[in-house]
């Protein structure tokens, strides 16, 4: 009796579209914006009914978890705890590689700009240097907007500046410029105009600019069919969605979008003191000649591809990706090099984005080479530009 009545529970579910994933359920994982905040009721109640819009449309429970902290959701989410995340886009562009696929943007665009008083006689942010600097929440996207700026102009903020404070807000940011005691305030671009209208002060720097939300699916639990339901049920929910006083309205966008994005805020300097900053015509006329090629990626990204004839000598990285960073927290063995400092030596790895040729660049020089290139966009420019690649190990 008990084997007829489970055939029979089974036919139905089958009859009906169910499934063991359906019957478990979807997760949905909600970061606020740098303005929202989870103890206004209204903005929790916006996500909520974006949960419940959406698992209206796939005909699954959808369940509803909020993280304040953009660093802990993209942590979780990487993890794969997540089945879809919609957060800032710094969040969003961290778990691109864990496989997280962007479906639609949100609240248009947000860039980061760098506002110093009126008097003050800088150009630009490298050349305030002693100047007292007042960041943005740690966690923001405004902040990791200018980290990437900062690192894209080589500028090594503990040295740098005489002081670098990160703000709990923006507005107290922009009232320690206006009491004098901060000299430079990055802060988010409609901020910073508004106040500039009201009190004396100068733009010397701007960031790239940014989607200020996204949503993303796990393509590793998502199958296209559905990314394409989810897809089409966000574009149009501006128009259905009726239970949320906040409203939510999306508009399409791409991959490629957020890998740029990743890029920008985790880009490598453009300069490093000591070292010669090549691209792939340079590199491939170096190589013509002779000179050393070090892969510095990991065993399973040089097996997969390499510039054709690199020694890999990987760079195991821990410390931030920032100039400035720690290098004692790094492992690099120095010692697979030549003995000759006076070797000529080309260094590369995964691209502007990828920390370690900079890195190991850095190291070289400081134990005394003199004669580094560094290949800052790396093995993918390489590719691109059609130059030959390898794969495998280098005999």
């Amino acid at each position: 009796m008990l084997r007829v009545i489970s055939i029979f529970l089974f036919l139905a579910a089958m009859m009906s579209g169910a499934s063991a994933w359906s019957a478990e359920g979807l997760k949905l994982v909600a970061v606020p914006s740098d303005s929202e905040r989870f103890s206004d009721v209204d903005v929790l109640n916006k996500y909520q009914a974006l949960a419940k819009y959406l698992g209206s449309q796939l005909k699954v429970p959808v369940d509803f978890s909020p993280v304040a902290s953009p660093f802990i959701a993209a942590k979780r989410a990487s993890r794969g705890e997540y089945d879809m995340i919609i957060a800032p886009a710094h969040t969003i562009a961290s778990v691109l590689k864990a496989g997280f696929n962007p479906l639609c943007k949100e609240g248009g665009t947000v860039e980061t700009i760098f506002v110093a008083g009126q008097n003050s006689k800088w150009g630009g942010i490298k050349e305030a240097n002693g100047a007292k600097l007042g960041l943005p929440p740690f966690e923001s996207l405004q902040a990791s907007l200018a980290r990437g700026e900062l690192n894209s102009k080589a500028v090594e903020t503990k040295k740098h500046f005489k002081e670098a404070r990160y703000f709990r807000s923006q507005e107290a940011q922009l009232f320690a410029l206006e009491i004098n005691s901060m000299d430079i305030v990055a802060v988010d671009s409609a901020m910073a105009e508004k106040w500039l209208k009201l009190h004396p002060g100068k733009i010397i720097q701007r960031t790239a600019e940014a989607p200020k939300m996204a949503f993303a699916v796990n393509t590793k639990k998502i199958s296209p069919d559905q990314e394409k339901v989810i897809e089409s049920a966000l574009l149009k929910y501006a128009e259905v969605e009726t239970h949320a006083w906040k409203k939510i309205s999306f508009s399409p966008t791409k991959r490629e979008e957020f890998v740029s994005i990743a890029s920008m805020l985790n880009t490598t300097p453009k300069e490093l003191a000591g070292v010669h900053v090549i691209e792939a015509k340079q590199a491939s006329d170096l190589i013509a000649k002779g000179v050393l090629v070090v892969d510095v990626r990991n065993e399973a990204e040089y097996l997969e591809g390499h510039v054709k004839g690199a020694l890999q000598i990987p760079y195991h990285e821990v410390s931030a990706k920032e100039v400035g960073f720690d290098a004692s927290e790094d492992k690099f063995d120095l010692s697979k090099l030549p003995h000759d400092k006076n070797t000529a030596m080309l260094l590369y790895c995964d691209g502007t984005h990828c920390w370690k040729s900079y890195k190991s660049a850095l190291m070289a020089v400081r134990d005394g080479y003199k004669n580094i290139y560094w290949f800052r966009g790396g093995f993918p420019e390489w590719k691109a530009a059609g130059y030959p690649i390898d794969t495998g190990k280098t005999k």
